[in-house]
């Protein structure tokens, strides 16, 4: 057994004061110091530095525009805006119609803003007024037949609850519907996520709807009618091809399946009308430009910044009073279009015009048995009825697309920003896969190298 070893005798370790104070009242006082500290950094000096709240602003109307300060702030719509503590000047904007102003004071809480964001809901008071109305009224409109244009939809891509807002607006604001918009507004629907807000909507106005939801279902055994009565010109003179007033079938689909029903047959009527033998002409075109400098393509960026035309203007058209051209005019918009025949009734004495989507129809129903203008040169040895209706170039006619006109009764259902219909196929179309009945649509400031136009009288 070992024997036990004895140790060394120590002194003791003592801490000197510090100041005064014993030690472990220093290293007490310290360890509370950096607590403090924390405390003071975390959970006071962000309210300090950044004092303020989140704020909420509603009035009931969708899509309400905050200018904070005279700086835009953001929508109403779904969003808090961290906002200074302090006085502000606040104005409440729809439609560019200001609706509210007032002076809001925000408080500057302090502790625990980092973990706990303090808010406050502003409940907006506006003021309701007949100029409101109109503009919910024509923005709402005017929105659906621009998305109407957009006819499939992906993640980056989401329609907006248009029909659904204008319902919540119109709630908000207890006015009536307006029959005419809101028909108007059915008549753009171009797809099922367009339909599902339109049923929200119904349901929060508490009607019916007025079409059926399987418009928006393929039709997978499509009947189509191609045969048509076919009424003759009565008549001809300065190039002109006269015909009489009718009611007659114009389209071939026979069901109610969107897109198809862009061709479902229905029966239309024409008063006695005339169109032109052939399309105007890059010669035609071109006495007009001479007369009419605007429309020059020297001017070009001018017409763009209008919003007459886009930046393909009499692209590949050489314009020529010297040589007669009888080429199709193309690359040209709508809106030159419209110029043009402006510029000749005046030159001319006669009311000139685009012929409409059911004239343009009647007409070519008498000349669908002839060849396809398979070019632009194309030689109709047949001048008994009108020329290249069908191939050469689409052609402008002056009705406006609309989705469901045909599901609604065809006419009166158009807006300013509508795309038009062209009619007959172009050059590159195949020639068997082109009728009488189909139609394209083209934006109005569009200029296209495959579509050109005749005229009406």
């Amino acid at each position: 057994m070992r024997k036990k070893r004895e140790l060394p005798e120590v002194e003791p370790v003592k801490l000197k004061p510090i100041f005064g104070i014993r030690p472990g009242v220093v290293i007490l006082s310290g360890m509370i110091a950096v607590i403090l500290l924390v405390f003071f950094l975390l959970f006071m000096l962000p309210g300090i530095v950044n004092g303020g709240k989140y704020v909420s602003f509603d009035s009931g109307l969708t899509n309400v525009g905050v200018y904070l300060d005279g700086t835009y702030l953001g929508s109403t719509e779904g969003s808090r805006y961290f906002i200074e503590s302090g006085k502000h000047d606040v104005r409440y904007v729809k439609n560019s119609i200001t609706i509210g102003e007032e002076e809001i004071d925000i408080s500057h809480p302090i502790f625990f803003t980092l973990i706990f964001h303090r808010g406050e809901d502003i409940e907006i008071e506006y003021t309701s007024s007949d100029e409101l109305v109109k503009s919910v009224n024509e923005n709402f409109l005017r929105d659906v037949a621009t998305w109407s244009k957009v006819t499939t939809f992906s993640t980056p891509t989401t329609l907006p609850p248009l029909f659904s807002n204008y319902a919540k607006d119109i709630t908000e604001l207890n006015v009536s519907l307006d029959k005419d918009i809101w028909t108007k507004a059915i008549a753009h629907i171009s797809s099922r996520e367009m339909y599902d807000d339109y049923l929200s909507a119904c349901s929060l106005l508490n009607i019916s709807p007025a079409i059926e939801a399987d418009i928006f279902t393929a039709d997978e055994s499509p009947v189509y009618n191609n045969t048509h009565e076919v009424t003759m010109p009565d008549g001809k003179d300065d190039s002109f091809f006269h015909y009489p007033s009718a009611t007659f079938e114009m389209g071939s689909y026979q069901g109610d399946k969107y897109p198809l029903i862009n061709e479902k047959r229905i029966e239309v009527s024409v008063s006695d009308f005339a169109i032109s033998s052939r399309p105007v002409s890059e010669y035609e075109y071109a006495l007009f430009v001479r007369e009419n400098p605007k429309w020059a393509l020297s001017n070009k960026e001018n017409l763009i910044s209008e919003g007459l035309v886009d930046e393909n203007y009499l692209n590949g058209v050489s314009l020529s009073t010297g040589y007669v051209s009888s080429r199709p005019i193309r690359n040209i918009s709508y809106y030159a279009a419209k110029a043009y025949i402006t510029w000749l009734s005046e030159k001319d004495g006669v009311q000139y015009r685009l012929p409409s989507e059911a004239e343009w129809s009647y007409a070519a129903y008498s000349v669908q048995d002839k060849s396809y203008a398979a070019s632009l040169n194309w030689a109709d040895v047949d001048t008994s009825t009108p020329q290249m209706m069908m191939g050469g170039v689409w052609e402008y006619t002056s009705s406006e697309y609309v989705p469901l006109n045909r599901v609604l009764g065809y006419d009166g259902y158009s807006v300013e920003n509508d795309d038009v219909i062209v009619k007959g196929g172009s050059y590159l179309n195949a020639g068997d896969g082109i009728t009488p009945d189909t139609i394209g649509m083209i934006g109005k400031s569009t200029c296209s190298d495959y579509v050109g136009f005749r005229i009406a009288k």
